[in-house]
């Protein structure tokens, strides 16, 4: 199976080759098969150019319009695998790190072939005794964290939001294919809000809402915004048609 492994990066390079591309290496995946995109203004780029991986160079900024252009740049039904640049590890419902990372990839590929579905992802926190109590694969709209993505590549879809594309893929998706696919047996270790990144690009609180207001506004029926304790503006997801 020809899997694809994609990182959207900026101003990580450390990051990105200490935590996901260890990550890669320790599961035995092939750096050939990984492909970093990064922004031709990145303070940084000679940095990353010795990595030993793909290199795509561009000039699109926000995440969202980034993700729009990997489904550009990659053929339809490529298998893509999706990661952010600072994994640290996945583990499972024991807590315990996943060794079968390419492994997974093929039976999450296997299944979303055979429910005819394209985008799947993985719990989104790594908490066991949640993850115990579900399902290990369900395909009703849920929200999948964006730090582990596994997609059959669709140029049909296009996100219009950089600061809420998690979100937007899941409902996206959901309506194109009649479900997602997630894994709630597996959880990424990632550091959310971490400086670079999203953060280095215009993510804040005030961002964030406005993104995440526009879904609410185009997909009531799927979506809801809600404000936690924290002050902090989010979505739960859920077909109420």
């Amino acid at each position: 199976m020809n899997i694809k492994f994609v990182i959207p990066s900026f101003q990580r390079c450390k990051k990105l080759n200490d935590h996901t591309l260890q990550f890669l290496r320790n599961q035995n995946i092939s750096l050939e098969d990984v492909w970093v995109f990064i922004r031709e203004d990145d303070p940084q780029l000679d940095v990353y150019g010795m990595l030993p991986v793909n290199h795509l160079i561009t000039d699109t900024k926000g995440i969202g319009m980034t993700h729009n252009e990997i489904s550009y740049f990659f053929d339809e039904g490529d298998y893509l695998v999706e990661l952010d640049d600072d994994l640290k590890k996945i583990i499972d419902t024991d807590r315990k790190p996943i060794t079968n990372f390419k492994q997974i990839c093929e039976t999450m590929f296997q299944e979303l072939e055979s429910k005819k579905l394209s985008y799947g992802g993985t719990y989104s926190v790594p908490n066991p005794m949640f993850m115990k109590g579900c399902a290990e694969y369900t395909t009703d709209l849920r929200y999948c964290l964006g730090a582990v993505r596994f997609r059959i590549n669709r140029k049909d879809i296009i996100l219009h939001t950089n600061y809420a594309e998690d979100f937007e893929n899941c409902i996206l998706h959901y309506l194109r294919d009649g479900g997602i696919l997630k894994n709630n047996w597996i959880s990424p270790i990632t550091k959310n809000y971490a400086i670079g990144g999203c953060a280095g690009d215009g993510r804040d609180t005030d961002s964030e809402k406005k993104d995440k207001e526009h879904l609410a506004d185009s997909y009531p029926d799927l979506c809801t915004l809600f404000q936690r304790k924290n002050g902090k503006w989010d979505l739960r997801l859920k077909d109420k048609r």
